[in-house]
Parts: C-alpha cells; structure tokens; sequence
C-alpha cells in the first residue's frame, strides 16, 4: 500500500500529464548537495590561501588575528586545521581582508567556496 501523501506530486503529474520540473543540477550546474563533481574545492582553497598569504605575510607585522590564524594553519601540536575548514571557520575575517584591499577576485573566489564546499 503506498501513502498518496507521498506521491502526491506524481499523483499530480500523471493526472495532468506534466513532466517533473528539471533541477539546475539537471541543466550542468553544480550543486554539492547532489555530488561533489565538478566542483573544485581544492584548487579554489589553494587559490583563496595564496591571496591571503599574500595580503597577510608581506612584511608588515601580523595582528592577532592574522597571527593565530597561521599558527592554526601550521600547528604540529595541538589541532591543525585544513585550509578549507580553516576558512569555513574564518569566513567573515577573510571577507573582511579582502574588502579592506578591494579584492573582487578574492571575494568572488571565497563566495564560491562558500556556495559549494562549505
């Protein structure tokens, strides 16, 4: 026996003769959600860390929050966190960086990881 609650939007289709909606990922947008093909998590990682090394170890003295969010990156004792779950946990910070050096590419790049890797 099979609840009509449940099919209740196949029940819909097949009365009116309606085909199912196609979802984005259906038309070759990437949804993390559905799979993890296609969407390249690492390389963008890599490439949101180099602007961040970029901005944050080039001579000038390192604030607090700089400071501790490299000594995480390279920890040997204690938790040592991947660059991507570092920067899932940093988030704001790291947008904040790349507003204050006017840096399009860098929050483009970081607002794509946000939408299919965190």
């Amino acid at each position: 026996m099979s609840c009509i609650c449940r099919n209740s939007q196949s029940a819909a289709q097949a009365a009116t003769g309606d085909s199912p909606t196609p979802t984005p990922h259906a038309q070759g947008a990437t949804d993390r959600y559905v799979s993890f093909q296609g969407i390249d998590c690492e390389g963008n990682t890599r490439r949101v860390m180099a602007l961040i090394d970029r901005y944050t170890l080039g001579g000038e003295p390192l604030d607090a929050f700089w400071s501790y969010f490299h000594k995480r990156r390279a920890a040997t004792l204690g938790p040592r966190f991947d660059d991507l779950l570092l920067l899932s946990s940093f988030v704001n910070p790291v947008r904040e960086l790349f507003e204050a050096k006017g840096d399009a590419e860098g929050l483009a790049l970081l607002e794509k990881l946000e939408d299919e890797c965190f």
